[in-house]
């Protein structure tokens, strides 16, 4: 196996964090104690070439842990969606030379997730964490290897995460609807915790206060995220309001298809009858009857920018301050939305 920097530290008789400062050639070491450590990490079979920002290492292997913790979120009808993410961290691994592995974890517990990658002959893990809650962040720090969690947020947690923008998505999502006119919006949101969720939904409130819009909870509706699931409880709904808003923010695309073929059956015209808006732009979103109005979330660039995290801990000193990174995605208008 090769060589890792605490191997090469010991070897030369110096900290870890030496070694990392010269690896990634940054000052603070002397020349001397630098040609020693370079020496040594040529002798242990150390490949490396220096870039102006990031280490190029073929030795080293990264995993992407893709954990369905229930599955109501992470499912086939997601994998669209998660696939875009591994391929951004793919395409940048590859620039780095590093070996790229993805275990899927389906309905297990963590702490089997945990003990099945103690062993791994990993350097650095990529966790997509859509179903996690804060407190399961916590079993991680037994696998002791840098980490970095994404499609999930936990400002506490330790740990560095990138994910999308929610608030600003929801914020483009009511601006779209109070430009088309749209003054009574409704919520559909998910029976299923999740981070990304619960950020949706208070994005919703402060967006729809800016636009000094009412929220009115008979509009805020609960239903299972899955879409089979969601078309039945949407209808369930519809049995008994008959009184709709002129628009639904729908949670994600997922939810809005639930919703809109549930609105059909009951006879109503989207976008005549009412507007629909989802989140995420999975690829059907183009294909739909109407086309759905949604948030395209920057895929690629939370995974090329959670390798770029990953790199930096894998050679970095660990005690540096944990970053969250939210990235912004973009409004996709089309035929669901219309103009009051």
């Amino acid at each position: 196996m090769a060589p890792r920097i605490v191997d090469i530290a010991k070897a030369a008789g110096v900290s870890p964090s030496a070694v990392s400062l010269t690896l990634n050639n940054k000052s603070g070491i002397s020349s001397e104690v630098r040609k020693r450590i370079i020496n040594i990490a040529t002798n242990l079979g150390y490949k490396t070439v220096l870039t102006d920002q990031y280490l190029i290492n073929e030795n080293i292997t990264i995993k992407l842990l893709k954990i369905a913790k229930h599955g109501h979120i992470v499912n086939e009808r997601h994998n669209a969606f998660i696939t875009e993410y591994m391929e951004g961290i793919e395409t940048y691994a590859k620039k780095r030379k590093y070996k790229f592995e993805v275990s899927f974890f389906n309905l297990t517990p963590i702490e089997e997730v945990i003990h099945a990658q103690k062993g791994a002959s990993v350097d650095g893990f990529i966790i997509l964490g859509t179903e996690l809650n804060a407190y399961e962040l916590n079993f991680f720090t037994e696998l002791s290897r840098p980490l970095v969690f994404i499609d999930t947020y936990f400002p506490s947690s330790g740990y560095d995460c990138i994910d999308m923008d929610n608030a600003d998505g929801v914020f483009r999502v009511i601006q779209h609807l109070y430009n088309n006119g749209h003054r009574s919006i409704g919520l559909v949101k998910s029976s299923y915790e999740a981070r990304n969720f619960r950020m949706r939904e208070t994005g919703f409130l402060e967006a729809m206060e800016y636009f000094s819009l009412p929220v009115q909870e008979k509009f805020i509706i609960s239903v299972d995220p899955a879409f089979d699931k969601s078309i039945a409880d949407m209808s369930k709904f519809l049995e008994k309001q008959r009184v709709l808003p002129t628009a639904f923010f729908c949670m994600n695309d997922i939810i809005a298809y639930g919703c809109m073929k549930a609105l059909r059956d009951h006879n109503y015209r989207i976008p005549e009858d009412i507007s629909i808006v989802g989140f995420d732009d999975l690829p059907y979103s183009s294909l739909s009857e109407p086309p759905l109005t949604t948030i395209r979330v920057s895929t690629h660039q939370i995974g090329r920018r959670a390798l770029e995290k990953l790199a930096e801990r894998m050679t970095n000193p660990p005690e540096d301050i944990p970053e969250n990174i939210l990235i912004s995605g973009k409004l996709v208008s089309r035929g669901s939305v219309g103009k009051l």
